[in-house]
């Protein structure tokens, strides 16, 4: 059968790592997939040690002469994908063995303007030995519209991608500061959210390793990286918000309100929540209670007014990664990266 779907593995130095990842696709329940490796321009020798998976017909190497950086070997990889579906597996991290079959049924349900599938994820931590030494697990939810994901300060796992959605967008972007080599998650999402929406699987369906090589110790990049991707995205959105973002645990960042702009400099107590654009009145005194003999029937229950603003309304304990140490990828201990000496993960 025509394969459906393609696993990009992006890696720089990847180490023992790497084959446990591969081991995760070939021991797929779903078979109809191909697997692209991206070697960013690794250093260490790892050829002998996956040589038996390269004879796979599946398998492709490609192999950058230059260290380019996760988002640009990833474009590299999208390239190739000629398969209706492309999901990226960290070199760090692997599959459970029903994770491509649940994500292809799920993905071959939804209609076209789902471009991305996800589900839960499970965290392994480990010491600088390799030993086991907390495991963690992260549940992901829908998200109402592109500000409902911006505000919950997370990323999704695993990330399973139309891949005509992908190419839409020109695939991973690398306009920021650095190029594309961190953060990629939040900011290809952030990109897709604006035309298409994403779709969630609870089930277990990721495995994720923290140790001292991920990337995402390097925090203060990473604190960078999450207000320009902020703000960034902002501003493609039409400039309207201004956010409102708080530095928190060892120094990351995150958005805990948006503030429509020409609200920005009006008192907080004048701000309106259902009609962003005349400031809400001050709330008239107290008039004194009527007699019991005197008081009206009550009227019966509405509903309250649906906001039509983000103006003040605050989503910080919304979904994953809005409290200091939760979030995968946007937060302390998330998420692996690529670079040189960044170690095992890409």
């Amino acid at each position: 059968m025509k394969a459906r779907i393609t696993v990009l593995i992006p890696f720089y130095n990847p180490g023992s790592y790497l084959i446990e990842a591969i081991e995760s696709v070939f021991n797929q329940i779903y078979e109809n997939w191909k697997l692209i490796l991206i070697d960013d321009s690794s250093t260490e020798e790892y050829l002998s040690d996956i040589a038996l998976y390269l004879q796979d017909p599946r398998v492709t190497l490609i192999r950058n002469p230059l260290n380019i950086g996760q988002s640009k070997s990833m474009n590299a990889g999208l390239e190739l994908v000629s398969t209706p579906f492309v999901v990226q597996l960290d070199s760090d991290d692997w599959f459970y063995p029903h994770t491509l079959e649940v994500l292809i049924q799920a993905a071959e349900k939804q209609p076209k303007d789902v471009a991305v599938v996800s589900g839960n994820i499970h965290i392994i931590h480990e010491d600088p030995q390799g030993n086991r030494i907390q495991t963690e697990v992260y549940k992901g939810r829908n998200f109402i519209d592109r500000y409902d994901f911006l505000l919950a300060n997370t990323s999704v796992w695993p990330r399973f991608y139309r891949t005509s959605a992908l190419k839409q967008i020109g695939g991973w972007p690398t306009d920021d500061p650095y190029e594309g080599r961190f953060l990629e998650d939040k900011r290809i999402l952030l990109r897709l959210i604006e035309h298409y929406r994403f779709h969630w699987v609870d089930q277990m369906l990721y495995n994720h390793r923290r140790h001292s090589g991920n990337q995402t110790n390097n925090i203060g990049v990473y604190a960078e990286m999450a207000e320009w991707t902020i703000r960034d995205a902002l501003k493609r959105w039409g400039d309207e918000y201004e956010p409102v973002i708080i530095t928190y645990g060892v120094g990351w960042k995150k958005v805990v309100n948006l503030v429509p702009k020409n609200l920005v400099d009006t008192p907080k107590e004048y701000r309106s929540l259902t009609n962003p654009e005349q400031p809400a009145q001050p709330k008239e005194p107290k008039r004194p209670v009527k007699p019991k003999a005197q008081r009206k029937a009550p009227a019966p229950y509405q509903n309250p007014p649906t906001p039509t603003s983000y103006s003040y309304y605050p989503r910080s304990n919304a979904g994953l990664g809005t409290r200091p140490g939760a979030g995968p990828g946007t937060g302390p201990n998330t998420g692996p990266g690529t670079g040189p000496g960044t170690g095992p993960g890409t």
